[in-house]
């Protein structure tokens, strides 16, 4: 059985223009994230900064998506009901079709193991949680404009995370 797929998209208030171009070049962000409520606002605050997105609640929904999809970034928590997110993260960076998607991890772990297991799992980012908006929407513009480059020393131990 397969599960459907939602996708949200930002829409403007009545009245206000959008450009055609501004449309067509939204990039898909997948957020994989268990908890409803972080799910709903880490939508919320991508779609705001006109980013479709997908939300996926555990990682069978994440697996199946991204490869449907082929989103341009995933959003990914750690800990996830179903399989850890740093398996996950390895997994989709051993997959073809998901190999070149660039990840970034979040979650409320805040040590180095944590961090360090990400990247060597294929993670571009590590978010903690709580995060700033700026920041997270920093990251993700990061990720996007280098999306396989591996995590320099500094990004790794970024007193910020």
């Amino acid at each position: 059985m397969s599960s459907a797929v939602l996708v949200r998209e930002n829409t403007k208030a009545a009245g206000e223009e959008m450009s055609d171009h501004t449309e067509t070049t939204k990039k898909m962000v997948l957020v994989v994230e268990d908890d409803p409520d972080m799910s709903e606002l880490l939508c919320t605050v991508l779609e705001q900064a006109g980013y479709q997105t997908a939300p996926a609640f555990n990682g069978k929904e994440a697996l199946e998506q991204a490869n449907n999809l082929q989103p341009a970034l995933i959003l990914l928590d750690i800990m996830l009901p179903d399989i850890d997110g740093i398996r996950l993260c390895r997994d989709f960076s051993h997959n073809d079709n998901t190999r070149n998607i660039p990840i970034i991890m979040v979650s409320v772990r805040q040590e180095l193991s944590a961090k360090l297991s990400s990247y060597i799992a294929g993670a571009r980012r590590f978010i903690v949680k709580p995060f700033r908006v700026e920041d997270l929407l920093q990251d993700v513009e990061r990720a996007l404009r280098q999306p396989r480059a591996p995590a320099t020393e500094e990004e790794i131990l970024d007193p910020r995370d």
